[in-house]
C-alpha cells in the first residue's frame, strides 16, 4: 500500500475540473564507506516450496504471529504526525529506513531479504534521527530514501553536510543510482521552521518521473537529474508534495506565519501556478494536495493548482486508497470538529460525509487500502466501507497504518491479515 506519504502511493485524479463544496453536516451514502555493516544485496533462499500465503483484498481482520519493525520506530524527541514509522509496506515487503540505510523484512517470515547502508555513517548516540518512510515506485520496482550525513573532514579541510539518496531495485536488492546532494545551511534540520503539515523536517525524496528525482529537506526543495546525481535546480522555503505530469506541488513560505501553495515544472523550477493565503500544506494524493486557507481546508489540483474539494473546516488531512477514492479527516479532542469526507478521485464528487452531529462516532483515522477505510473510535479498531461509510468490520483487531494483500503495519508491528 501505500504509505507513500510521508511516502504513499496514491490514486490518480485525472478527469475535468469538478468542485465539490462540503458542509460537514450529515451523514450519507454517495451520489496514495558504510553504517551498518550488513552485507549489502538479497539474502536467504527461495521459498518455491512454501504454501501459498493468504491474501485479502481488502484485509478486514489481522491475527497471527507478528513481525516486529526494527529501526522502524522514531526518536523520542519527535512530536505530532512525525512520529509515524519510517516503514513502507509493499506486496509482502515491509521497507524500513532504520537510520543506517533500507531493510526490506519478508513480511511473511521476519527475515531480511536485503539490507543496502548508507555510504556516510548515521551520527553516533543521542535518541536517533527523524525519518520519513522510503517511497516506493509506483511499479514497485524501486524504493528511494535519503539521509542527512556529516561527512568529516581532514587537516584543514572543514567538515561538510550532504544529503545522500539512493535508489534500490526492490527484487535484488543492488543500487540503482546514488547522488550526494551539497545542503544548505539549513538542511540540517537546526534553522528551518517545518512547512508542511507533519512537522517533519527529515531528507524524503518526493518523487521519480522522467529522470527527476525530487528531494526535500528541511524545507529546501533539489531537483535531482538521475543520469548525473546533478542539482538541476533547488528552492528554498519550499516543501515539494508532489511529482505529477512533469510538475512538483507544494507549500512555500512567505513571510512570517504566511505561506501559498505552489506549482513548478519538475525540469526547470520555472513557476507554473499557485495558490496564495494557504498554509499548514499537505499530500492528499499523487495528483492532490491540501491546505488550510481561510478557515477552511481545500484540496487542490497538484498539476494545475485548480481548487477541487473545499470543506468547511480546517485541518483536514487526507488518503488516497491506491484505486479510487480520497479520504480527508479530522480527528482530535474537539468532538464537534470531528469528520471524514471521501470522495471520488476521478470526478472529486462527493461519496458520503461522517460529521460528529450524524448520530455516529466518527473515527480516527489510520489508513485507507482498496475501499477499506481504517481507523479507531475510543482506541477500539473499527473499519468503515469507503465507497459507503457504512461499518464494514467492528472487530479487525488492529488499525493498521500501511496495508496490503496480507495484512498491516501498526505501530512497528506487522499483523497478518486473517478471515
Amino acid at each position: 500500500m501505500g504509505g507513500r506519504r510521508t511516502a504513499h502511493r496514491w490514486a490518480a485524479a485525472t478527469a475535468g475540473a469538478v468542485l465539490a463544496a462540503v458542509s460537514l453536516t450529515g451523514c450519507g451514502g454517495g451520489d496514495g564507506a558504510a553504517g551498518a555493516k550488513a552485507a549489502e544485496g538479497a539474502k536467504g533462499g527461495g521459498d518455491a516450496k512454501k504454501p501459498a500465503r493468504p491474501a485479502f483484498d481488502p484485509p478486514l481482520r489481522f491475527e497471527g504471529n507478528a513481525v516486529d519493525l526494527p529501526g522502524a520506530e522514531q526518536p523520542s524527541t519527535s512530536s505530532g504526525e512525525a512520529l509515524r514509522p519510517s516503514v513502507t509496506l509493499a506486496d509482502g515487503v515491509a521497507y524500513v529506513d532504520n537510520q543506517q540505510g533500507i531493510d526490506a523484512i519478508d513480511t511473511r517470515t521476519g527475515d531480511s531479504k536485503w539490507y543496502v547502508a548508507t555510504k556516510h555513517e548515521a551520527e553516533r548516540g543521542g535518541f536517533g534521527t527523524e525519518r520519513v518512510a522510503p517511497l516506493v515506485s509506483d511499479d514497485g520496482r524501486t524504493v528511494y530514501a535519503a539521509w542527512d550525513r556529516r561527512v568529516p573532514g581532514e587537516g584543514t579541510v572543514r567538515d561538510r553536510f550532504v544529503i545522500e539518496v539512493v535508489a534500490v531495485d526492490t527484487a535484488t536488492g543492488k543500487r540503482t543510482w546514488s547522488a550526494e546532494i551539497p545542503s544548505d545551511p539549513s538542511a540540517t534540520g537546526m534553522a528551518a521552521t517545518a512547512i508542511g503539515a507533519d512537522g517533519n523536517l527529515a531528507p524524503q525524496v518526493v518523487g521519480v518521473d522522467a529522470g527527476t528525482a525530487v528531494v526535500t529537506d528541511a524545507d529546501t526543495t533539489y531537483a535531482l537529474d538521475t543520469a548525473t546525481g546533478a542539482v538541476r535546480w533547488k528552492k528554498g522555503d519550499y516543501r515539494a508534495l508532489n511529482l505529477a505530469e512533469g510538475v512538483v506541488a507544494g507549500g512555500e513560505e512567505t513571510g512570517y506565519n504566511q505561506g501559498r501553495l505552489l506549482g513548478v515544472d519538475a525540469e526547470t523550477g520555472k513557476q507554473r501556478w499557485t495558490v496564495a493565503g494557504a498554509r499548514q500544506p499537505a499530500r492528499a494524493s499523487s495528483t492532490l494536495l491540501s491546505a488550510n486557507r481561510d478557515g477552511h481546508t481545500d484540496v487542490v489540483d497538484a498539476v494545475d493548482g485548480k481548487l477541487r474539494l473545499i470543506i468547511d473546516k480546517p485541518d483536514y488531512r487526507c488518503l488516497d486508497d491506491a484505486r479510487s477514492l480520497v479520504a480527508c479527516s479530522k480527528s482530535g479532542y474537539n468532538v464537534s470538529d470531528r469528520g471524514i469526507v471521501v470522495i471520488d478521485a476521478t470526478t472529486f464528487r462527493r461519496k458520503w460525509v461522517l460529521s460528529a452531529d450524524s448520530g455516529r462516532s466518527v473515527p480516527g483515522v489510520t489508513g485507507f487500502w482498496h475501499g477499506a477505510l481504517y481507523g479507531e473510535v475510543g482506541g477500539r479498531p473499527v473499519v468503515l466501507d469507503g465507497e459507503t461509510g457504512k461499518d464494514r468490520e467492528t472487530d479487525p483487531n488492529a488499525a493498521p497504518i500501511e496495508i496490503d494483500r496480507y495484512g498491516g503495519v501498526e505501530g512497528t508491528r506487522f499483523i497478518p491479515a486473517k478471515r
